[in-house]
């Protein structure tokens, strides 16, 4: 993905920098982000920094890191979304910013991101793992062609219980 800036319609998703601590920190403290997830708010925005910097290598062994911060075109951060590609396979993730919900923001980010790791790295399987009491999400990733094909214990909240939803690229 020689140019990892992306565009659509209405946002710009560009590489996630460790600069863009300073305009996402605000936005990512909400804590109705959290609520399905095992990560925290960031607690300042020279740590947000930190982890945005460990973001950006791009790379853990075998799996290639593409973290975009989304906006919209010509205002404010809307989210952020990732994928970890590992071969053929990729999982993506996505934080659509509450203020920006049901605004199809995140399925416009997700259709983007996908639609790249097919043409530019051959991924023919897209996968994500989502909370059961996600309503919001998992309709976001039945909207965008994924089917459910496990149910099971969450690996990073004890106690809670995941689907994994796969979609196959042709």
């Amino acid at each position: 993905m020689a140019d990892l800036a992306l565009a659509t319609e209405r946002l710009r998703l560009e590489p996630l920098k460790p600069s863009h601590a300073r305009a996402l920190f605000e936005p990512m403290r909400d804590e109705r982000l959290y609520r399905y997830e095992a990560q925290r708010p960031p607690k300042s925005e020279a740590g947000l920094e930190r982890r945005f910097e460990r973001l950006a290598v791009g790379r853990d062994g075998s799996q290639l890191w593409f973290n975009w911060a989304v906006r919209g075109k010509d205002g404010p951060y809307v989210g952020l979304v990732q994928a970890t590609v590992d071969g053929k396979s990729a999982v993506i993730g996505y934080d659509i910013f509450p203020a920006y919900w049901r605004q199809g923001y995140g399925k416009e980010a997700c259709s983007a991101v996908i639609e790249r790791a097919l043409r530019d790295l051959g991924v023919t399987l897209v996968k994500a793992i989502v909370d059961i009491e996600n309503q919001a999400s998992i309709a976001l990733l039945e909207s965008l062609g994924f089917k459910r094909v496990w149910t099971g214990p969450s690996d990073d909240m004890p106690g809670h219980t995941d689907h994994r939803y796969e979609r196959v690229l042709a």
